[in-house]
C-alpha cells in the first residue's frame, strides 16, 4: 500500500488547528467593592460583553467561562482562576480574554508576571478588551511600558479603596455603631436597626443564672454540668432552633469555656468592645487588634447584669487566675515530665473527642507524687450518672503494651507456621510451577518486543501504511501490558512461597523492629496502633495500623495450610 507523506499529514494537522482557532477562556472577577458600583460591572454584564467579543472574532472559539465572585483582585489564589491555569497547563485553553487589566488582578508585580512571563511561556494569547491590549498584535516596546503602568495604577487604586473602607469602619466604631453577624447569647439583633441589640427575654434568666451561680461560688465546669442536666439548650442549639444559624459550628453542650467567655463579655453589662478585629481589604487578611486598640462604648444597649455583679465576677476570675499562676513554680525542677504516649490516638467513646493527658504533681509526706490521667475535656459537662471519661495513664498504657506484645507474638507464630508450610513438597512443587510459568511469560514478552521492532522496520520500508502500523502496534502494546500484569501477579505469588516471607514489607519490617520490646514508647504506639476508643476504664476498642495487611497475611497462612494438607 502507498505510504502517506509526512508533509501531507503535518499540513492536515495545521489546517485543522487553523479551523479550530484559539481555544478561548473568558475570565470574570467581581469583588464585593465592585458589586456596590454601577450595574455594568456585574458578572452577567461582564460575561455578556466578553462572549459577544469572542463571537465577533473568527479566530476565537469559546471553550469555558471562569467566574470568581466576591474575590479581591490583589490575590491570585482564586478558585476559578486556579482552574483556568490548570486548563492552560493541560492544553485545554490557549487564549484568555478579560474585560480590562484590572479583572486579571490589581497586584502590579503578579499581574505583570502573568502577562509578560507565564502566559507567553505556555503560548497563551491574552486579550484585555477595553484596554485594547492583545498579546498577539501588541508592540513589545510600547506595551512593555503601558501594561505595567496600568497595573501599577490598579494596585494604587486597590490600596486607596482599602484605606477608605477601613477609615469608614473606624468612624462608625467611634460612633458606637455595632457590627456582628449574630448577637451574643442573651441578645438578639434589633429588627429595626441591625447595628443594635435587644435583650432576648427567652434566655435572659439563663444569663442571670450563670453570673449569679459563679459569684455564689460555683465553678464554671459545675455551672455547665448543671445546665446540661437541666436540659437547657447550649447557645448553638438554641440559635439553630431560632433559625439564627443554619449550620451548627459549635458544641451542642454547655462547656466551661463557654461560661468563661460569657463571664468576660462586657455586653452583658450594656457595653461593647467594637473593632477587636480589623480586615485589610487590600490583601484580604484579617488581623487581630489588641483589646486596648478597640473602641469601647459604655451604655450601648440594655444590660442584663448590673455592673456590681459583673465587676465581682471579674475580680473572682482574676483572683483564681493569680492563685493558679502562683502555684505553677511550687515544685520547680520536679514537675511531672510524663510523656503523652497516646496523644492523638486515644478518643472518648461517648462524644468522640480526643482524650488528652492531665498531669499533677503533689507534695506527699515522704516526697512528691506524680499522677497522670487521660481525660475527655468534655467530661465535666456531663451529669454524674454518666460513665467516667478518664483513665489512669499507667493503666491504659500497660494495656496497650500488652496488646502490642500479643500482636507481635501472633505475627511470629503465623510467620513460623507459613515457613513450615512452604517447606512441604506440595508448596515446593507449586513454586516450581509458578517459576516455569514466569519464564514462559518472559519468553513471550521478548517475542512481542521483537514483533514490534520488525513491524516498525516494515513500516519504514513501506510494507504497511501508517494506519495499519499503528493498529498492529496497538495490539502488541496491549498484549505487552497484559503480560506485564500477569508477570507481576506470578512474581508476587512466588514470593509468598519463600520460607522467609512475612507479608507486606512495611508490616514485616515493623514487627521485626519491635520483637522483644520491653518498654512502651511513642514510636511503638504510632507504629502499631492508629486509634483507641475508650468507653470505660476496662473497655476499649483498638484499631491497628496494619489491620488490612495483617488480615491478608493470616488469610494467606490459612489458605496455604489448606493447600498443602
Amino acid at each position: 500500500m502507498a505510504r502517506k507523506s509526512r508533509k501531507e499529514s503535518a499540513a492536515a494537522v495545521s489546517q485543522a488547528a487553523e479551523v479550530k482557532g484559539y481555544k478561548t477562556a473568558v475570565y470574570v472577577r467581581l469583588s464585593r467593592e465592585d458589586e456596590r458600583k454601577i450595574e455594568s460591572e456585574s458578572v452577567e454584564n461582564q460575561l455578556e460583553f466578553l462572549k459577544d467579543y469572542v463571537v465577533k472574532d473568527s479566530s476565537l472559539v469559546l471553550i469555558d467561562e471562569y467566574v470568581d465572585r466576591h474575590v479581591t483582585g490583589t490575590k491570585f489564589d482564586r478558585p476559578e482562576f486556579n482552574r483556568m491555569i490548570e486548563d492552560i497547563r493541560s492544553g485545554r485553553i490557549n487564549c484568555v480574554v478579560v474585560k480590562d487589566l484590572s479583572r486579571l488582578g490589581r497586584n502590579y508585580l503578579e499581574a505583570g508576571d502573568y502577562i509578560e512571563k507565564i502566559f507567553p511561556f505556555f503560548g497563551v494569547r491574552f486579550i484585555a478588551v477595553t484596554d485594547n491590549y492583545d498579546s498577539l498584535t501588541s508592540d513589545p516596546t510600547e506595551d512593555g511600558l503601558v501594561v505595567p503602568l496600568k497595573n501599577l495604577i490598579n494596585e494604587a487604586y486597590a490600596k486607596d479603596i482599602s484605606k477608605k473602607i477601613r477609615t469608614s469602619f473606624e468612624n462608625q466604631f467611634k460612633q458606637g455603631i455595632f457590627f456582628a453577624t449574630t448577637a451574643a447569647y442573651g441578645y438578639k439583633k434589633d429588627p429595626d436597626d441591625s447595628h443594635m441589640v435587644l435583650v432576648d427575654e427567652d434566655v435572659r434568666d439563663v444569663v442571670v443564672r450563670i453570673f449569679t451561680e459563679y459569684t455564689g461560688g460555683k465553678s464554671m465546669a459545675q455551672i455547665a454540668r448543671d445546665l446540661n442536666m437541666d436540659e437547657i439548650p447550649a447557645p448553638s442549639v438554641y440559635w439553630q432552633e431560632k433559625d439564627v444559624i443554619h449550620k451548627q459550628k459549635y458544641t451542642n453542650l454547655w462547656e466551661g469555656k463557654q461560661i468563661r467567655n460569657m463571664l468576660l463579655n462586657p455586653i452583658y453589662k450594656g457595653d461593647v468592645l467594637i473593632g477587636k478585629t480589623m480586615k485589610c481589604y487590600y490583601k484580604g487578611i484579617t488581623s487581630e487588634v489588641k483589646r486596648d486598640d478597640g473602641y469601647y462604648v459604655e451604655n450601648h444597649h440594655e444590660a442584663i447584669i448590673d455592673r456590681d455583679m459583673f465587676d465581682l465576677a471579674q475580680k473572682m476570675m482574676e483572683s483564681k487566675r493569680q492563685e493558679y499562676f502562683s502555684t505553677r513554680g511550687k515544685y520547680e525542677g520536679i514537675q511531672n515530665k510524663k510523656e503523652s504516649l497516646l496523644r492523638g490516638i486515644l478518643y472518648c467513646g461517648h462524644c468522640g473527642n480526643k482524650m488528652n493527658i492531665y498531669r499533677r504533681t503533689v507534695k506527699l509526706v515522704n516526697g512528691v507524687g506524680h499522677y497522670s490521667t487521660y481525660v475527655c475535656r468534655r467530661s465535666a459537662n456531663y451529669g454524674p450518672n454518666d460513665p467516667p471519661k478518664n483513665v489512669k495513664a499507667s493503666e491504659i498504657e500497660d494495656t496497650v503494651m500488652n496488646l502490642i506484645k500479643e500482636h507481635i507474638a501472633l505475627y511470629i507464630e503465623a510467620k513460623d507456621r507459613l515457613k513450615k508450610l512452604n517447606r512441604k513438597p506440595v508448596a515446593v512443587g507449586k513454586r516450581i510451577e509458578l517459576e516455569k510459568k514466569l519464564s514462559e511469560l518472559e519468553d513471550r514478552k521478548d517475542k512481542v518486543n521483537g514483533f514490534i521492532r520488525n513491524l516498525y522496520e516494515d513500516f519504514t520500508d513501506g510494507v504497511f501504511s501508517e494506519d495499519e502500523y499503528l493498529e498492529m502496534k496497538a495490539g502488541y502494546v496491549s498484549e505487552l501490558d497484559s503480560l506485564e500484569a500477569n508477570m507481576e501477579e506470578v512474581r508476587n505469588a512466588i514470593t509468598t512461597y519463600s520460607v522467609s516471607y512475612g507479608g507486606d514489607e512495611e508490616m514485616a519490617a515493623t514487627f521485626s523492629d519491635y520483637i522483644g520490646i520491653e518498654e512502651l514508647s511513642r514510636e511503638a504506639v504510632v507504629a502499631f496502633i492508629s486509634k483507641i476508643t475508650c468507653f470505660s476504664k476496662t473497655r476499649f476498642e483498638v484499631e491497628y495500623t496494619f489491620a488490612d495487611e495483617w488480615k491478608a497475611f493470616n488469610d494467606l497462612v490459612e489458605k496455604r495450610g489448606a493447600e498443602v494438607a
